[in-house]
This record gives structure tokens, sequence and C-alpha cells, in this order.
């Protein structure tokens, strides 16, 4: 199994997921140690219905019950913050 550290798989991610789809194996490193693997699993489900059931009933996701009222979007809260200052203040407190 190849051994690759978080940079590199972000640099080079295409390449690496065509390795795996070739059925390689492929081991992520965080600061030299092993910390996940990616390879093709063997028990997809068959449908998206089965997979959103099983998300649903581990209450990791909540379907909707319909379609969105018109107008829906335009009603959004108005928001006066400057979001770029905002998370560059939180990145520079949080060194």
């Amino acid at each position: 199994m190849k051994v690759v550290k978080i940079a590199e798989l972000k640099n080079r991610l295409s390449y690496y997921l065509r390795r795996v789809q070739r059925g390689e194996s492929i081991l992520v490193s965080d600061r030299e140690r092993v910390i996940a693997r990616v390879d093709v699993g063997a028990s997809f489900p068959e449908r998206d219905g089965e997979w959103l059931e099983r998300l649903e009933r581990r209450g990791v996701i909540r379907r909707g019950t319909g379609k969105l009222p018109r107008g829906w979007l335009a009603r959004r809260p108005r928001v006066r913050a400057d979001v770029v200052t905002a998370l560059l203040r939180e990145r520079e407190e949080g060194r």
C-alpha cells in the first residue's frame, strides 16, 4: 500500500483516486502517522434510497417533507457582517 501525506493527496487527488479505482489502497498520513485508508468499498448500497434510509435511521440526516414555499430565499435574514474579517480574526486568535 502507498503511504501519502495529506498535502500530497490534496495536490494530486485525481491521480490517487484513479489508483484506488484500479484496486490499490492508499494510506493517508499526518505527521508520519497513518490516519486513514482510501480504497474501493465492497458494500456500496445498490440504490440511493437505501443509503439515505440508513443515514436517516442513524440520525445523520433528516429528509425534507416537501417543497420550499415561493419567495423563501428572498425572505432570508439580512446580515450586516464582514465574514472575511471575522474569519481572519478567528484564524489570528487561533495561533
